[in-house]
């Protein structure tokens, strides 16, 4: 009891005397040394609590001074924001501070009665900790990178205050002082068992981030605050009046006792409670129609953002909704409202990260699709898709705080926060680049929890035959890969020539940077670890079930593949060289760094080449109001459903198939003898359809066609040239990808997991997009562009289809289709004939092979390849011979079954599907890129619903 009492108090010790120490000689070692302190307590909470569930025992009298402490604290900050509402004279902020208040009051003179006071107000389970550890290390981090942050912001204050001739004041020991009181707000919500203390901390982010937000006071810095504090009083609103009804009818104010009431004899009195608390979890986790807070927060100073964003506020709304996720289950009028609003929150906003080229905004956007999908995963309940989601929370802390913390530095060295004059940043800042790599990378990227993530995701929605929200998860994962490579790609350019700008780091930015990135892969590295020792005894505890969707092997495979590419990412390798040439810009080059060349009649021309941003394919202002209209609609309908239907139909449990994950994967020995064998095999293989291609694509052109072996020489030759390249780093790249197909295809071959063989084949297709644009090469990077948007013209499809495998066989490994009475094809038609089509942008055909081409009839430039020449461009050869096989291989699994024959029947489809793919490429000219994306997502969304709801829906009619 009294380590947590300390974590609380310290925080706001610190924060009363920051309030009076306003010189950095003094402020700078009071907040590192307290920053240290509170990680040090919140370790050892962890090693303390970790899988130990406790609750702690109050006297009467010492738990109603809580309770009083609490009320009066709570209505100390309604009365605040009434005031402010009255100074603003804004007439909604005034309605809601006013109702607000009332309620406070009202729920404030229940609290106080003395047979309110809880004998255990306070508990700490495992997921209290893992929150713990979030606050603590990461929060604690942020208040030390803000130190050399807020000595920039204050420099660059006072330079435009000097030329507007203007006073500036230094408030920096406010805003300490609000990050460390936001920490001990934290500390109060996760380990609070009494519902009345809880909203006394969930008030206090509240106040704290509406007063961050506004820090600058500029108007628009009011501006957002006004709106930050106008919808999260709604959320207060409905907390308040969640607590008021669970007074008046005396349900239990104890938010672990919760779950015992509604298994009780009156379930039907939680379900306005519930509904009230959801709205309350949504609106702090910025879910849509109240998302736009969030997105306003990008004024404020960006230490501000990086604690909202991670550790603090948003993590305190959806750890609320995974408290309540075993609710869920019971009651299915709250369980759509949240899966709803979090499913097409992930998927709109995700389509509107696209469109933004500011990075900020782009880390806001992203930031709320995230959400999105850990409130669809607490809102399905299920053992597995509440995995998903604390998986989702740790990822998501470490990887979004990296980033907006290297996005804050780099503002402050280059003078933007744009992501176009992030080009070529590589080499103006390598060593905070390769750090925001690798926060992107977290972001996205398989193996970088994300895949194990999603994995999960999957199952829950497949368990209570969720497909709408599958095929959501299916566009919104798209839309995620296309503008997080983009930006990657603009990171990745190598300069020749650029100056390092590096120096003016302070040494705290840099030690909060570089200990969240070290928990960062740490936490990708511990990842078996965390699933078994930490997230496995909370699922325990809470639903008696610990899922197994994934096997130790496949684990231990996916942290050799993070460790790998931080490796890459984080190290000097392939990156120095001799060999240099200069970049193709259709005539000769003059200065490849700022693309300018000599062109025709001896003009020196510029080439110019920015990101695609799609804005008339998502438009940030139609998306939005959908998102508004539709989440608002689900909004009223949920409430609406709890006075029309009968409350034992409100609480009758939800709908659920159990789909236990089977499996019977190869092992790791059976796994490396399989990437043995594909990398040995599928070469050859892939050499040999390359070399029957051209011949059988002269035979329909009206030509006799080079040799059967043509492939294998021209690969030789390339072996053999003399190494030249605009950068070393686009061959490590390459090999990188090289070695991520051959992983893929062992994988696949030895019966292993099809979801993994899938996103390290993207992962492959990824390190190719960057080795394409570190060229920092106009027609490379145009290649990269069409490359990305390709993938995400299929990727859908993919996740489709790995869906679709495992209701057909109840498992995700390959192995598993040998052990089936009939072919999986037989159920999913639609879903192979889908996988036909987007093969062939898979196989490179015509008339979707956008982003480079094999053939004189398609162009003559080839886009992603431009600049690469000798070993680089054999690698990339020898890849595209893997993938060949691996993807018809795809095809075959279709039709094995337990039969011998079943694999005379799959390669003669594959053989067949091989020639049809030829023929296609040879009569069908290059498509827009435009059709390429729509054809592709109505194949999708067409054979993934049709398919999706026959195999899914059908259990439940």
């Amino acid at each position: 009891m009294a380590l947590l009492g300390f974590l609380i108090a310290f925080p706001l010790v610190a924060a009363i005397a920051l309030m009076f120490l306003r010189t950095d000689t003094v402020r700078d070692p009071l907040v590192i040394g307290s920053a240290v302190i509170i990680g040090i307590a919140s370790i050892i909470t962890a090693v303390t609590f970790m899988g130990n569930p406790t609750t702690f025992a109050f006297s009467s009298e010492t738990s109603l001074i809580g309770n009083y402490l609490a009320t009066a604290t709570d209505l100390f900050l309604c009365g605040f924001v009434f005031v402010f509402a009255v100074r603003s004279r804004n007439a909604i902020a005034l309605v809601l501070a006013t109702v607000q208040l009332v309620i406070s009051v009202w729920c404030g003179s229940m609290a106080i009665h003395p047979e309110d006071a809880m004998p255990e107000p306070m508990y700490i389970d495992t997921l209290s900790v893992i929150m713990v550890l979030i606050v603590g290390l990461v929060g604690s981090a942020i208040c030390v990178y803000a130190l050399g942050y807020m000595k920039d912001f204050q420099h660059h204050e006072e330079e435009a205050a000097k030329r507007l001739g203007t006073p500036v004041s230094d408030r920096r020991h406010q805003f300490i002082a609000l990050m460390f009181l936001f920490l001990s707000a934290m500390f109060i919500i996760v380990t609070s068992d009494n519902m009345d203390w809880l909203v006394a901390g969930w008030e206090i982010t509240t106040v704290c981030s509406f007063l961050m937000i506004g820090f600058t006071q500029t108007d628009e810095a009011k501006k957002s605050a006004l709106l930050q504090i106008n919808l999260n009083m709604v959320g207060g609103i409905a907390f308040h009046i969640a607590l008021v009804i669970m007074h008046v009818v005396h349900i239990p104010l104890s938010i672990n006792g919760l779950i015992e009431f509604a298994a009780g004899e009156q379930p039907d009195l939680m379900i306005l409670p519930l509904m009230l608390l959801s709205v309350a979890g949504l609106t702090k986790a910025a879910q849509m129609p109240f998302h736009k807070w969030l997105l306003g927060a990008m004024v404020a100073p960006t230490p501000t953002s990086a604690l909202l964003h991670s550790s603090t506020m948003v993590k305190a709304g959806v750890f609320l909704l995974v408290k309540l996720a075993p609710l869920y289950l019971i009651y299915p009028a709250a369980s759509a409202m949240v899966v709803g609003i979090g499913g097409i929150t992930f998927v709109l906003c995700s389509f509107l990260a696209i469109s933004q080229s500011n990075a900020k905004r782009v880390l806001a956007y992203s930031t709320i699709a995230n959400l999105g999908l850990i409130s669809a995963c607490a809102g399905v309940g299920t053992a597995e898709a509440v995995w998903a989601a604390i998986f989702l929370i740790i990822f998501h802390t470490v990887s979004k705080s990296v980033l907006f913390l290297c996005v804050g530095t780099v503002e402050h060295r280059i003078g933007s926060r744009n992501i176009e004059d992030m080009d070529g940043l590589f080499s103006r800042l390598p060593h905070l680049t390769r750090f925001m790599m690798l926060g992107i990378m977290g972001m996205f990227v398989a193996p970088f929890g994300m895949l194990i993530s999603k994995w999960a995701t999957l199952v829950s929605f497949a368990e209570t035959g969720n497909v709408i929200f599958l095929i959501l998860l299916a566009f919104g994962s798209a839309a995620t890969f296309f503008f997080w490579a983009k930006w990657l790609g603009k990171l990745a350019g190598v300069s020749q020539k650029a100056e390092n700008v590096e120096g003016g780091v302070h040494a705290t930015e840099w030690a909060a940077i570089g200990f969240i990135s070290a928990l960062l892969v740490m936490c990708c590295v511990l990842l078996p670890v965390i699933s078994q020792y930490v997230i496995g005894p909370y699922l325990e505890f809470t639903y008696n079930k610990v899922p197994r969707l994934i096997d130790i092997d496949n684990m231990l495979i996916m942290v050799a593949i993070v460790l790998f590419i931080a490796i890459v990412l984080l190290t000097p390798w392939g990156r120095s060289s001799k060999a240099r040439q200069h970049v193709y810009l259709s005539g000769t080059c003059i200065d490849a760094d700022s693309r300018t060349y000599l062109g025709s009649m001896g003009r020196t021309m510029r080439s110019t080449k920015r990101n695609w941003y799609l804005n008339d394919i998502f438009p940030e202002g139609i998306l939005t109001n959908v998102g508004l209209i539709v989440c608002t609609s689900v909004l009223l309908m949920a409430f609406a459903a709890c006075f029309i239907f009968n409350p034992g139909l409100l609480s009758g449990g939800a709908f659920l198939v159990e789909r236990e994950v089977l499996l019977v994967g190869p092992g790791l020995v059976g796994i490396l003898v399989g990437v043995v064998v594909f990398g040995v095999c599928a070469p050859i293989v892939g050499c040999l359809l390359d070399g029957l291609d051209r011949k059988v694509s002269a035979r329909m052109q009206g030509r006799v066609g080079p040799k059967l072996l043509q492939p294998y020489y021209d690969v030789r030759k390339l072996l053999s040239k003399e190494q030249t390249s605009v950068n070393a780093i686009d061959e490590a790249y390459v090999t990188c990808a090289l070695v991520f197909c051959i992983l893929a295809g062992g994988m696949f071959i030895s019966g292993s997991n099809l979801l993994m063989c899938v996103f390290l084949v993207t992962l492959a297709t990824l390190f190719v997009i960057i080795a394409a644009y570190s060229s920092r090469s106009p027609w490379a990077d145009a290649g990269a562009d069409r490359e990305c948007l390709q993938v995400m013209s299929y990727e859908p499809m993919l996740l489709i289809m790995t869906v679709g495998f495992f209701t057909a066989t109840q498992s995700f490994d390959i192995a598993r289709l040998f052990q089936i009475d009939a072919p999986i094809v037989t159920t999913l038609i639609p879903i192979f004939l889908g996988l036909l089509f987007i093969l062939t942008i898979k196989l490179r055909k015509s008339p979707f092979d956008l982003s480079y081409s094999h053939h004189a009839h398609q162009e003559l430039l080839k886009g992603i390849t431009t600049e690469m020449t000798g070993r680089t461009l054999a690698k990339i050869e020898i890849m595209h011979w893997c993938e060949s096989v691996l993807f018809l291989m795809w095809v075959g699994m279709f039709f094995i079954w337990d039969s011998p024959i079943s694999i005379v029947v799959a390669l003669a489809v594959v053989a067949i599907t091989w020639f049809f793919e030829v023929a296609i490429d040879n009569n069908f000219a290059r498509t827009k890129w435009q059709n390429c994306l729509k054809l592709a997502w109505l194949v999708a969304l067409v054979m993934g619903v049709v398919n999706l709801f026959y195999v899914l829906v059908t259990p439940f009619i």
